[in-house]
């Protein structure tokens, strides 16, 4: 038999352990579930904008989440939500070994990173091609690495892989750089780091590792006797954007906006009474750690007005 909470809580990242933590100050019988303890915060190199934490690094950040959470004698299980069904009013939360009824959830999945789709991007997973600079920039040392991206995650990066590489290329398919303007000028004062506008990758190279990467045009780096429409690099780095992961809550008939994230009003209700979204998998347009927290705060609020309720 499922155990019985108040609050079931899927994701254990910024936003699914900071719900827990209310949850747990809130009374609530509360039990959160995510394969990442920390979640995808773990993966960044370092963490400058996060109110009063001037600096530290992703992962002792998610450390310090996890352990809060834990204070307040939440349980917090590592496993991986494969269903979760309507059931007496509430919803069963199913894993691969465990079963778990709420009264309420709270949906903090988060997002995963967005692929290219392009040729010889399976293929070379792992063996060249990357989507998490601080995992896998340190196997590189030495090496010309290549980032595919604009925005703030690529440029941040770039700085970060840097340090490893002997070369670092951005590949921007547009006409400038995004993100923020510290990010920016680092990168751009870095003289390890060339950035080609306009010019999109189009096939990823090598047969049993990365070799190369085809371009739609031809580039010159620096030191390079003529333009080549092929870049040879040990790896590359695809730092896209992310895609919510919602396709359980989109089983449950929670409405999604067209990018497949979860609306939620600003307490975080979805459109499905007793289940709450918070964090990244949401359609909240500025994708930052602290705003992630906020919205969990305001979920397990609302799982908490709904379970009072419940008790009248």
């Amino acid at each position: 038999m499922a155990d019985s909470f108040d609050v079931v809580i899927v994701g254990a990242g910024c936003a699914g352990l900071s719900a827990a933590m209310y949850a747990g100050r809130f009374g609530l019988k509360t039990v959160c579930i995510g394969e990442m303890p920390g979640g995808t915060i773990t993966t960044t190199d370092a963490v400058e904008n996060y109110p009063p934490l001037k600096s530290i690094s992703g992962l002792e950040m998610g450390q310090k989440f996890l352990e809060h959470a834990k204070e307040y004698n939440v349980p917090v299980k590592m496993e991986r939500v494969e269903k979760i069904e309507k059931q007496n009013g509430g919803f069963l939360v199913k894993t691969g070994s465990d079963e778990y009824l709420g009264k309420t959830v709270i949906y903090a999945t988060g997002t995963e990173w967005r692929k290219t789709g392009m040729p010889g991007e399976k293929k070379l997973a792992n063996r060249g091609v990357h989507y998490c600079a601080l995992c896998d920039g340190g196997f590189y040392k030495g090496k010309k690495i290549a980032i595919i991206g604009s925005g703030d995650s690529a440029v941040k990066e770039s700085s970060l892989l840097a340090t490893f590489g002997s070369n670092v290329y951005i590949l921007v398919r547009g006409d400038a750089l995004k993100g923020e303007r510290i990010n920016r000028e680092k990168a751009l004062s870095n003289g390890k780091i060339e950035v080609f506008y306009g010019v999109e990758a189009t096939e990823f190279v090598g047969t049993e590792k990365l070799e190369k990467i085809k371009l739609t045009k031809a580039i010159k780096v620096k030191g390079a006797d003529a333009e080549t429409d092929e870049l040879e690099v040990s790896a590359v780095f695809v730092l896209i954007g992310h895609v919510a992961q919602t396709e359980i809550a989109k089983s449950l008939g929670v409405e999604l906006t067209s990018k497949g994230e979860i609306k939620i009003d600003k307490m975080g209700r979805t459109t499905l009474e007793g289940f709450f979204g918070a964090g990244d998998c949401c359609n909240t347009e500025f994708k930052q750690a602290i705003v992630s927290a906020s919205e969990g705060v305001s979920a397990a609020y609302s799982a908490n007005e709904y379970v009072k309720k419940l008790e009248k």
